[in-house]
């Protein structure tokens, strides 16, 4: 079939025996994963695999798609049976999935299966039936598969970067991220994986809501906190916790045996979420009113000593990197500064604290306010001696001191520390507390962006394409047919399209891709004919190029006596001077040359097709073989990345019998060049013989033979 031409063949090919993998380890911790996040998943076991040869003759196979077609080999390509973890489960499920920086599918588009990892987990059903002494079922572990995945040319998984709704998905404020009081219980608790805390040994009311409000979970709701943790490396316990405390203004405290979480916010605060909303409230109840009667004195000491940080060291611009889902998962920082202090002290930028458990603006923004306020405000350490019978107070306590010599008048602090010496008094650190300053007001933000659009956005199918053989003044003597698309309802994100045909409607080759728009349209008014000279001066052709979003230009008379902007109406081909936008994509065309190529100037009515031939129709020329065949012909819409590719069972097919009208016959061949016009007598055989058509076809070629006076 001349649509299925060879190319090329390569000489060196290069065919892989096996999967190629960069990098393989034998202990790659699994992964944990809360909330909703990116992770790269890790392939542990695969079988079954092939090399496919590519033929010259091009690629083959049903509505599809596939492998096969003549020719000799020109390259492999590879699939296998395959599974790839990708954390501890149960997982939610998987959003996208990043191939490029630009490639973004989801597992329906790569044929993967999710195993969520539950425990108990079925077994793969494919393993029990191909490789039952491998059928294992995994529980607790989440990953996907595919008993056939392809491979590509490279033999190779290539960069997938999945999204993970993981551990408590959805459980945050945000309905995406997790809620931190429950991902921190679930980190220390989970008999799976958790760290071994007793679970007794959490402080419930401190972590979790309660009558009180005063909870940590309330204050991250109200304050609009949410993480997203994915723990893929090996990290101390202690380490993690401290991050995830740090970034929701928190601490961790050990008091009466059991582990608290405090907030170190002082004010109160009413958010969350826009259908539910919480309200923090502050335990601002202090302990004890502390006075020099109550400090332990030592000779030659202040009772209270107070250590000052100096203003010009404290940072006023501070920045956390995040993950931000809005930007694909890219990182990126989050900054906030402090412009009173900038202008006071000068710019003093603290460094980036990495947040990958981030993937919210609003959530970072809040936290990366509240870790700068604190650090700039939050200056002044308090150390003083009290007796043992202060011995109840803990770390996060308020209490007031009164020093006349230092100007304090029921100062209030806030206990950071607390340590017993040997003589049986302790030692207590607290900071200032200037109530307001652990409060952050929400305000909007945006992300510098690494520029990344969605590349997997899918493009419109394509309008009714325009499918022309041109006379033989427009093909130079060669059989073509004229090709033009355009994507649907004008779509910004069509890039093109790939042309498939069939001899028989079930099987597709590719022949070749339209990589721009056509500016096709209908005529909005009817067009009258024209039996007088070119230009056409009295008559407009009104035409409306919303279905595909095209736009016209004018041009010289001289131009357009010349064809430049040659277009097609309903079997007519014409050209014209001056194109009037009228309204959005719907123009009057005037100074019109009618009947070009031989083609009649017939009348047209309103809703007739109407196309401009430029660059963007593809021009394809046809075999002599193929005049008279049916063909069936597919155009696969992509997108202005070059992916988002269409299926190509959805797309419409186009029959279209080949006319050949592209070139003259031998007859009108030889009477176009002065060949000489006597044929033989009328009994002689046939020595030639020319198809002009049926009577009711277009006339494509005119042959004046003269008058019988002649």
């Amino acid at each position: 079939m001349g649509f299925l031409r060879a190319g090329n063949s390569n000489t060196q090919i290069t065919k892989y025996s096996g999967l190629q993998v960069q990098t393989t380890s034998s202990s790659v911790p699994v992964p944990i994963i809360y909330g909703a996040n990116i992770l790269a998943p890790n392939c542990f076991w695969y079988q079954n695999f092939k090399a496919h040869p590519q033929h010259a003759g091009g690629k083959g196979g049903g509505k599809g798609g596939g492998r096969g077609g003549g020719g000799s080999t020109t390259s492999y390509t590879y699939s296998c049976s395959i599974m790839m973890g990708i954390g501890e489960g149960p997982i939610a499920g998987i959003g996208k999935i990043w191939q490029t920086s630009t490639m973004v599918v989801d597992l329906a588009a790569l044929g993967l299966s999710l195993f969520a990892g539950y425990s108990p987990q079925s077994v793969w059903p494919y393993l029990s039936g191909a490789f039952p002494a491998q059928a294992l079922t995994y529980p607790g572990v989440a990953y996907v598969s595919n008993s056939n995945y392809d491979l590509g040319a490279s033999a190779s998984v290539g960069d997938n970067n999945f999204e993970v709704f993981g551990i408590l998905y959805g459980a945050g404020v945000n309905g995406q991220d997790a809620d931190p009081a429950l991902v921190i219980s679930d980190f220390l608790t989970n008999p799976q994986y958790g760290v071994g805390f007793p679970a007794a040994s959490i402080d419930a009311t401190s972590l979790f809501a309660n009558s009180g409000d005063s909870s940590y979970q309330t204050y991250c709701w109200a304050n609009y906190l949410a993480i997203s943790p994915v723990l893929n490396m090996q990290e101390t316990a202690s380490s993690i916790l401290t991050r995830w405390l740090q970034l929701t203004n928190a601490t961790a405290v050990w008091s009466g045996g059991l582990l608290k979480i405090i907030p170190y916010g002082d004010g109160e605060v009413t958010g969350g979420s826009a259908s539910f909303q919480k309200t923090w409230t502050p335990n601002l109840t202090t302990a004890y009113d502390l006075t020099d009667e109550d400090y332990l004195h030592t000779d030659g000491e202040d009772p209270v000593r107070i250590m000052r940080s100096d203003p010009y060291l404290a940072h006023n611009q501070q920045a956390i990197e995040i993950q931000a889902r809005s930007d694909s998962y890219n990182t990126g920082p989050i900054v906030a500064f402090d412009q009173a202090a900038i202008n006071s002290y000068g710019l003093r930028i603290g460094s980036t604290i990495t947040a990958h458990e981030i993937c919210d603006l609003q959530v970072a923004q809040t936290s990366v306010q509240l870790i700068l306020q604190r650090g700039l405000y939050i200056r002044n350490t308090f150390i003083f001696k009290l007796s043992m019978e202060f011995c109840l107070l803990d770390p996060m306590d308020l209490v007031t001191l009164t020093d006349p010599a230092l100007g304090l008048n029921k100062t209030i602090v806030r206990i950071v520390e607390i340590e017993e010496d040997s003589d049986g008094a302790i030692t207590v650190t607290a900071e200032e507390f200037p109530q307001g300053v652990a409060t952050a007001a929400l305000y909007p933000t945006q992300i510098k962006s690494n520029g990344v659009p969605d590349s997997s956005i899918a493009p419109q199918p394509v309008n009714t394409p325009i499918i022309l053989e041109p006379p033989p003044l427009l093909t130079g003597n060669v059989p073509q047919l004229w090709l033009g698309a355009s994507g649907r309802n004008g779509d910004p994100n069509w890039g093109g399209c790939v042309v498939w045909a069939s001899l028989d409607g079930n099987s597709y080759a590719e022949i070749a891709r339209i990589g721009s728009s056509a500016r096709q349209g209908i005529a909005s008014s009817t067009l009258p004919a024209n039996s007088g000279a070119n230009p056409d001066s009295f008559d407009t052709l009104a035409v409306d190029l919303t279905a595909s979003g095209g736009a016209l230009s004018s041009t010289s008379p001289a131009s357009a006596a010349a064809g430049v902007t040659l277009c097609y109406v309903d079997g007519e081909y014409s050209s014209y001077t001056t194109a009037t936008l009228t309204a959005a994509n719907k123009y009057s065309l005037t100074g019109l040359y009618r009947g070009l190529a031989g083609s009649g100037a017939s009348a047209h009515a309103a809703g007739a097709t109407f196309c401009l031939l430029d660059s963007a129709i593809l021009k394809y020329d046809v075999a002599a073989s193929q005049i008279g065949r049916t063909i069936y012909l597919k155009f696969q819409s992509f997108n202005i990345f070059g992916s988002g590719v269409q299926d190509l069972s959805t797309c419409a097919a186009y029959p279209y019998t080949i006319q050949g009208t592209g070139a003259n016959g031998p007859v009108a061949a030889a009477l176009a060049v002065g060949a000489s016009m006597d044929y033989g007598l009328v009994n002689a055989s046939v020595a030639e013989a020319d198809d002009f058509g049926g009577l009711s076809s277009p006339v494509t070629v005119i042959i004046d033979l003269g008058t019988t006076a002649s």
